[in-house]
């Protein structure tokens, strides 16, 4: 490795503990501990390892001091202004992004006697004013942190230079003129002048993903629910993280107009930075800008192009720049996918040459492609697995399928967008034929993703005892190859394959023959409960608040258990706590039957998609304007419909039975609709109660628990305002049921539920 990779190594190291582990207040100290240890190394018998100790010990020096500097300098000082409600002045840098019930735009504020800050601020009420970056801006905000995001420590917003957020009073914005400098802001127009064409040239089904992967702009893709979701679970997200291979295919195109030589080496270079520019200098399109340019520029100074040292120079300059970048999950999967590129693409290609025809083109084209997607995976699937809890098992097939139609769709794409600029009417006509390879795409991503078990849920502990067999074995394989023991590759490769099999069979069998399980899935603040034997499985309610969504944590958690299908999804109501990964579920899962309740206010405006997906996905939906049980595999369902004001007091309560047991899942109900099932009813003993409204001081009230008289309780909670769970519902709950459980504290709840009787 080079002395450059090293150096590169000790300052991200040391940037992340300082970002993840470390005491603010004792960095200096290490640094200086650190430097002690660099002249230390020196001793060092072994000139090729002392050097390197050295230079990786006075780099994590110089990464934590940079880490602190930083810190000091521009979060510390915001976060001291956190709670406070300012007029403030500021300076558009990008334009304005709508989402569904929020729009947010970034700028710079300006306030007078303080130094200008990076800031995100958002706008929940009304819309924002057409905004162009190098608008001066003066507004009512409401400050708070980019540390902490929903309670809990948060490298989001940090790790993207953001050092506050704001909330912009509604009717306070005003644009008070325009920057002198806001020519500066060329990349960020062209940029939307690309996206704008990209709207009007291409077809509605084919915009979103050209647009994405142009110009990394994500949101209206996302829109997308099905695809996006079925993009996920075939691993190929990273093709609208504008990346290496755009940059690839962008200079290819360029060396293909001007020719390969030392002119139009240095010609590629401002297109590849003004790209990087139009790209928002995403850490992965800027690593890919350095390494591209590295390589374009080390021939002219007569010199060979080092992967290793050209990615190390792509990380220095990242973290240079901003140390808490390497909180970046972005950044982390761009690294480690390069890196694999590095070192393993090479002795891949090897293998496959000794194996292969490979002076066929086509067998080396294939080949090839598979080469990389291996490469590329080798040391991004631990992140993947432990960000996203997921392993895209047929990544490879999905890469395979369609890289090279994105990377001609990528280059035809720009192409497309110059010819529509002035020739509109061709424009559309050349977007209409480029929409069918994009439809090839989406085709081919649905249909992967519809496998079973494509992606592998990394949650259980089989899955991770697997993965760390895997990477055990693989290192195993190459100190054996490097200490001149060759063990054949296979050996290896069958193994991983045979452990797979035995996640999978384990999933099958994770519950045993009779038994049933009830599971309070950690949705944050929301509800997601699975009832589920080996055969049949119901999920209820599916939605949440957390960074995860509800209907992807509940597809990863049925398949940990052997579940390609939901016989039933019930929701209570039409809440987004409650139903706003619906889309998501319907998309990973196939589910039988989808039971609403009658009448319901679709005040979030769920109802339409929802019903829409249903169609598509062939699901049978119930709409319950009466009290019925359902009988779905060994479990019998009482659906109740106590009456009361709102949606919540109206909702579905499910009365569950299964395995010789009983429970009440309560959706939002509070002492209403508790009363009116009293009043309607017996209401019987049960085992568990997943408690009402997230454990409201409105809901699970004292008569309604003297006549249940559960066992266990289990709040369905997480980071929110409300006051959830309320004391006076814990110690009402505390004076009936031996055990209460919180998804906010245990994280997922699962009960087994017995052997039926």
């Amino acid at each position: 490795m080079r002395k450059l990779a090293w150096a590169a190594l000790g300052f991200a190291a040391a940037a992340a503990l300082a970002e993840y582990i470390l005491p603010t207040e004792g960095l200096p100290y290490l640094a200086a501990a650190l430097v002690l240890l660099s002249a230390c190394s020196l001793l060092i018998r072994k000139r090729s390892v002392r050097s390197r100790a050295a230079l990786c010990l006075l780099a994590a020096a110089a990464g934590i001091l940079a880490w602190q500097v930083r810190y000091r300098l521009r979060v510390a000082p915001a976060e001291a202004a956190v709670g406070q409600t300012v007029s403030a002045r500021a300076i558009v840098t990008d334009y304005p992004e709508r989402y569904d019930g929020y729009e947010r735009v970034q700028v710079r504020l300006t306030q007078a006697e303080q130094p200008a800050r990076k800031a995100l601020l958002y706008l929940y009420e009304g819309s924002l004013p057409e905004l162009s970056p190098g608008d001066e801006i003066q507004a009512e905000i409401r400050l708070t942190s980019a540390l902490i995001r929903r309670g809990e420590r948060s490298h989001t917003y940090t790790s993207q230079g953001i050092d506050i957020l704001g909330y912009i009073t509604p009717g306070s914005l005003s644009v008070t003129g325009r920057w002198a400098h806001s020519w500066i802001f060329f990349p960020q127009r062209l940029s939307q002048e690309v996206k704008g064409l990209c709207e009007r040239l291409f077809p509605a089904d084919a915009a979103p993903f050209v647009k994405a992967l142009l110009t990394g702009d994500t949101v209206d893709l996302e829109k997308d629910v099905a695809l996006y979701a079925a993009m996920r679970v075939a691993g190929v997200l990273h093709i609208v993280a504008v990346s290496g291979m755009h940059l690839f295919v962008l200079v290819a195109f360029l060396q293909l107009l001007l020719g390969k030589g030392r002119r139009s080496s240095l010609a590629c270079l401002p297109a590849i930075w003004l790209f990087a520019l139009m790209a928002g200098l995403r850490p992965s399109v800027v690593r890919a800008a350095v390494m591209q340019s590295i390589y374009l520029l080390a021939p002219t100074a007569g010199r060979e192009a080092d992967g290793a040292t050209s990615l190390g120079a792509a990380l220095l300059l990242l973290l240079g720049v901003n140390p808490m970048a390497v909180g970046s999950v972005g950044l982390q999967l761009s690294f480690a996918c390069m890196a694999g590129l590095v070192w393993l693409l090479p002795s891949i290609l090897a293998w496959m040459e000794k194996r292969l025809p490979m002076h066929r083109p086509v067998v080396a084209a294939l080949a090839g492609n598979v080469a990389c997607s291996l490469g590329a995976t080798a040391f991004s699937i631990p992140l993947a697995a432990l960000y996203f809890r997921q392993i895209p098992l047929l990544s490879p097939v999905a890469n395979l399928l369609t890289l090279f139609v994105v990377e001609a769709i990528f280059g035809a794409g720009y192409a497309v967008c110059a010819v529509g600029a002035l020739i509109p009417g061709l424009g559309g006509l050349l977007g209409q034929l480029l929409a069918w390879p994009v439809r090839w795409c989406r085709a081919v991503y649905r249909a992967v993703a519809s496998i079973p078990f494509a992606g592998l849920y990394a949650g259980t502990v089989s899955s991770a005892l697997w993965l760390a067999g895997l990477y055990a074995l693989a290192a195993l394989w190459i100190l054996l190859r490097r200490r001149g023991r060759r063990l054949p590759l296979d050996v290896p490769v069958c193994a991983g394959a045979i452990g797979l099999c035995l996640v999978l069979i384990a999933a099958k069998l994770s519950i045993p023959d009779g038994e049933a399980r009830l599971t309070v899935l950690d949705v944050d603040q929301g509800q997601c409960v699975v009832l589920a034997d080996r055969d049949t499985a119901v999920v209820i309610d599916c939605g949440g608040a957390g960074l995860d969504n509800a209907g992807d944590r509940a597809a990863n958690y049925l398949l940990s258990v052997g579940h390609t299908r939901a016989d039933a999804l019930i929701l209570t109501h039409l809440h987004h706590d409650h139903a706003n990964g619906v889309l998501t579920l319907l998309c990973r899962m196939k589910v039988d039957r989808l039971i609403l309740p009658a009448g319901t206010d679709d005040a979030d405006q769920l109802l339409d998609p929802i019903l829409e997906m249903a169609r598509e996905r062939g699901v049978a939906v119930t709409f319950l304007s009466q009290e019925q049980t359902a009988r779905i595999g060994g479990m019998t369902l009482d659906l109740l419909l106590p009456q009361g004001d709102g949606d919540n007091e109206r909702g579905i309560v499910v009365h569950a039975l299964a395995a010789g047991q009983s429970a009440f899942i309560m959706g939002d109900a509070g002492t209403e609709a508790e009363m009116s099932l009293l009043r309607a009813r017996s209401v019987p003993d049960v085992d568990i109660l997943v408690a009402g409204h997230h454990g409201s001081r409105t809901a699970t009230g004292t008569l309604f628990l003297a006549a249940a008289k559960p066992e266990t309780a289990v709040i369905s909670v997480g980071y929110n305002t409300y006051g959830q769970p309320a004391e006076a519902t814990l110690d009402r709950l505390a004076l009936v049921c031996p055990t209460v459980l919180r998804t906010d504290r245990e994280g997922d709840v699962t009960i087994p539920l017995g052997q039926g009787g």
